[in-house]
């Protein structure tokens, strides 16, 4: 009896052992979900994001607009638009998002949030604000909030350093381009602790913390990896097609002042770019679970592709 329970001990330690996370593999996996399941994906995500493009636009509108409508208190030029709301109107659609991603690929259940209107196609339109919703969007929020203190102190930093670069500009914008990296490696380590809670939150609408430790061990380092890379790409790929919004706004562009017309067409370019990251996340922590062997069915597959 006892020799058993050793064998069954040991059987287990090595099951914990093997879970553990491929960094460049999991990658691979919810890029390659992503691009197979493309369709089902934008129909699950696009309303509550372009709800939270609208309400970013709105944003700006009163950030920006002349004459500026916005309490200077609750201005915070570490967010765009810049202020401390974005997070807050920000976390519950991105959450929603979330929501309806998980649920499809970990749970089997591509039904979640859909809302029946007359005229539209059913699951055409996904909105839920549960309190599995909020509870997902509350720790969204707060690392949210943990990301836009780490770049003011990043740049209180840089202002800091300033005076050790006098007189070698040059070094100092290398340092400067260089530098971004700091606060991206250190909200990828936050993000690695709050967001499987906020999954385990979304998938079943109560805090597990002892659950997700037991998931996440021996795999924080690795999650913190993958969500760097993540947070690195998505920082470059911005900085990327911001030239080509710039150019393709430039007749609407007012240079003096803030103008609806080139918000507009800012924000219907971008859409596609800010639609693919939520999912891309949303996604990939979907990959995480499933890897780790939290989902009560491990097929990493929309139901409705078992048939095909």
């Amino acid at each position: 009896m006892a020799g058993g329970m050793r064998g069954e001990a040991l059987n287990r330690a090595r099951r914990v052992r093997s879970k553990r996370l491929r960094v460049f593999s999991t990658l691979v996996a919810a890029l390659d979900t992503c691009g197979r399941n493309a369709g089902q994906l934008f129909v699950l995500a696009w309303f509550p994001c372009a709800l939270e493009s609208i309400c970013r636009l709105g944003l700006e509108w009163l950030a920006y607009g002349q004459p500026p409508r916005m309490p200077d208190w609750l201005l915070f030029e570490h967010f765009f638009p810049p202020t401390w709301l974005t997070p807050l109107v920000n976390a519950p659609l991105v959450a929603m998002v979330w929501a309806f991603v998980l649920s499809s690929i970990c749970d089997r259940n591509p039904d979640r949030g859909t809302v029946t209107i007359a005229g539209i196609r059913r699951g055409w339109i996904r909105f839920e604000l549960s309190a599995a919703v909020l509870l997902g969007a509350g720790i969204f929020l707060a690392t949210h909030l943990v990301d836009g203190l780490l770049r003011l102190l990043h740049y209180k930093l840089l202002l800091a350093a300033y005076p050790l670069f006098e007189g070698r500009d040059a070094v100092f914008d290398v340092w400067t381009r260089w530098s971004v990296a700091l606060p991206i490696l250190a909200v990828s380590a936050v993000a690695a602790w709050t967001y499987p809670i906020a999954t385990q939150a979304l998938r079943t609408g109560a805090l597990d913390p002892a659950r997700v430790q037991s998931l996440m061990r021996g795999n924080r380092l690795r999650l913190t990896a993958i969500f760097f890379m993540l947070n690195l790409a998505s920082y470059l790929s911005y900085a990327l097609i911001r030239p080509a919004t710039e150019w393709l706004a430039q007749p609407l562009v007012d240079p003096l002042s803030w103008t609806p017309g080139e918000a507009i067409i800012r924000h219907v370019i971008q859409f596609p770019f800010d639609m693919f990251w939520v999912v891309a996340w949303a996604v990939t922590m979907a990959m995480v679970m499933d890897a780790l062997g939290a989902p009560a069915n491990r097929s990493g597959l929309f139901p409705e592709n078992e048939s095909r």
